[in-house]
């Protein structure tokens, strides 16, 4: 699996034919901003998840979610693009991944500039 350092928005429903629809009346939409604002307005009032009063907002995905199933389709989807539905364990997702942050290698302890060993002064 692709790992990427994403920010995803999603609603969640119950049933795949209102997901269906509510992704095409999303995909109908002239312009990215206007779908995004359209996402954000659609979470808020048929998302059965907690998110919904932030639009559907996740934040930036960590690994190991308690939706697997979203997890790896989001880490395949393009930024900007509505995708899904997705089925999981809670419903029925459609998302969207908002911002997507350039993940940079620190090293192979995630530090920078430390030295190892005993300080100054030790034998």
């Amino acid at each position: 699996m692709t790992i990427r350092s994403i920010r995803v928005s999603h609603i969640v429903l119950s049933t795949k034919d209102i997901a269906d629809l509510l992704l095409d009346n999303l995909k109908s939409c002239e312009s990215n901003e206007l779908m995004l604002k359209m996402f954000s307005k659609l979470a808020k009032k048929y998302s059965a998840c907690g998110t919904s009063k932030k639009g559907g907002d996740l934040g930036f995905l960590e690994f190991n979610t308690a939706a697997p199933e979203l997890e790896k389709a989001a880490m395949q989807a393009p930024v900007g693009k509505v995708s899904g539905p997705i089925q999981s364990k809670f419903g029925y997702h459609i998302f969207v991944i908002t911002e997507e942050e350039k993940m940079i290698d620190t090293g192979i302890d995630g530090l920078t500039g430390t030295s190892i060993g005993a300080g100054d002064g030790t034998l």
